[in-house]
Formats: structure tokens, C-alpha cells, sequence
């Protein structure tokens, strides 16, 4: 066996890699915190199962959920977008939003979640 097959990866091959593992780093580095933030968001939208929630008003909906969003450092969730759809039966909690986080340069990334509870079925 010759040295030459035995070479490692070349200076251009070393710098198009670092380039790829930098793009993907930066991605996760971005738009990974709002998943994250949409994780406690799910959360806090699934506590409300042990609730009377077709009882409760809807700001005290509100603030239920504005406590979990405060007690799991949620800052930027709207609490406007939480909307209450009521039926004779049943109570619908939805919490839809997006958000936008600036990637590269003129490059954003929007990102939408759709969050909802439905008492009558205990959750989606």
C-alpha cells in the first residue's frame, strides 16, 4: 500500500465540511429554541386536561396558561392569541402563532405551531 491512498481529506474537502456542520450548527442554534419554547407551550395547553375548563371563564384560561408560560420563562407568546371557541358540550383552547428569527444576513426562518385542547375528547 502506497501513502498516497492513505492521505486524509484535502484542504477544500476539510473547508466545504466545516462549512455544512456550521450551516446545520447555526440552524439548530436558531430555530431550536422555539421548538423548545413550543414544547412548554404544549405543555402548558395539556395541563389544562386536569381542569373544569368548560366551567372556567375565559381569562381564567388565560391565566392559567400565562402562569405555566411564566413559570417555563415563555416571554414572546402572545396571550391575545389564545383563542376560547365554545359549544353546549365542549370547550376548544387553540393557541396558534408563528414566529420569524432572522438566520443569515436578509434570511429568515418562519416557523408556525398550532397548539389546541378540546375538553371533550381530554386533549389532541
Amino acid at each position: 500500500m502506497t501513502y498516497r491512498k492513505q492521505q486524509g481529506i484535502s484542504m477544500l474537502g476539510g473547508l466545504v465540511l466545516l462549512a455544512v456542520v456550521g450551516f446545520f450548527l447555526t440552524a439548530i442554534f436558531k430555530v431550536g429554541p422555539l421548538y423548545l419554547d413550543n414544547s412548554f407551550v404544549k405543555a402548558a395547553v395539556a395541563s389544562l386536561q386536569k381542569e373544569d375548563v368548560h366551567g372556567m371563564t375565559d381569562k381564567d384560561i388565560r391565566r392559567k396558561l400565562g402562569a405555566q408560560f411564566d413559570m417555563n420563562n415563555v416571554r414572546d407568546i402572545d396571550r391575545k392569541l389564545i383563542k376560547v371557541t365554545r359549544e353546549k358540550t365542549r370547550t376548544i383552547v387553540t393557541l396558534d402563532y408563528e414566529k420569524r428569527v432572522n438566520f443569515m444576513g436578509n434570511v429568515d426562518v418562519v416557523v408556525m405551531f398550532n397548539n389546541a385542547y378540546d375538553s371533550s375528547s381530554g386533549g389532541k
